[in-house]
């Protein structure tokens, strides 16, 4: 953690450039072959397909009962992958109001309107507020959580510490068995993970991704 930037981010900032449109597909569950097209900026780099599978099976391929929780929501493609494969529900935060709406969107065209809730908010600030926050969403203490952080590249060097210290809030409040993944650029330092967990990275280049499970 040698970084000690505390300016609140901006991330409409990313979102400066043109938009290009993808297209993302859902890979297992029983919203498996279904496709989602999104407008994104580019250098928000989604997470590519082969990637989300491998985390996907990295974190056990079925989250029956689970509670998502996708705190850079982008597409919401991660929720949604999640809620396919069991999940109860998908928590997704973006801050950009366009995103978000089309998060929304996404969801209708799925069928799972009632099973992925987006909160258009600045989720470091939302996140102090821990545990407390997470309580209107569980269906009890014990629910397992599945947690995704996956911010734009650019914010793990303008605000790492405030990711880490987000990182490990979520990390304190979440029940036994919840399970963490959290995208690095290659070249980021995993210093900036909590060391309170055991992380098994993996390089998926571009990206750096951290993987771990809250044993006690």
């Amino acid at each position: 953690m040698l970084l000690l930037f505390r300016m609140q981010p901006d991330l409409r900032l990313y979102w400066t450039r043109p938009l290009e449109t993808t297209t993302l597909r859902i890979i297992a569950g029983n919203l498996r072959t279904r496709k989602i097209q999104f407008a994104v900026d580019p250098r928000t780099r989604p997470m590519k397909d082969r990637t989300r599978e491998a985390v996907m099976s990295l974190l056990g391929g079925t989250f029956e009962n689970a509670i998502a929780f996708d705190l850079f929501g982008g597409t919401g493609v991660l929720a949604f992958e999640t809620v396919s494969r069991g999940a109860s529900k998908g928590v997704v935060f973006e801050i950009l109001k366009s995103a978000a709406r089309e998060i929304q969107t996404n969801a209708k065209s799925l069928g799972v309107t009632g099973s992925v809730e987006v909160i258009q908010t600045d989720v470091l600030d939302w996140s102090k507020g821990l545990p407390a926050n997470c309580a209107r969403f569980t269906q009890s203490p014990d629910q397992i959580w599945v947690v995704y952080c996956c911010p734009p590249y650019s914010l793990w060097e303008s605000n790492g510490k405030q990711l880490h210290d987000m990182i490990e809030k979520w990390w304190i409040a979440a029940p036994p068995g919840s399970l963490f993944a959290v995208e690095l650029e290659e070249a980021t330092s995993p210093e900036y993970l909590p060391k309170q967990a055991e992380w098994d990275l993996r390089v998926y280049k571009p990206a750096r991704m951290a993987v771990a499970e809250k044993v006690s």
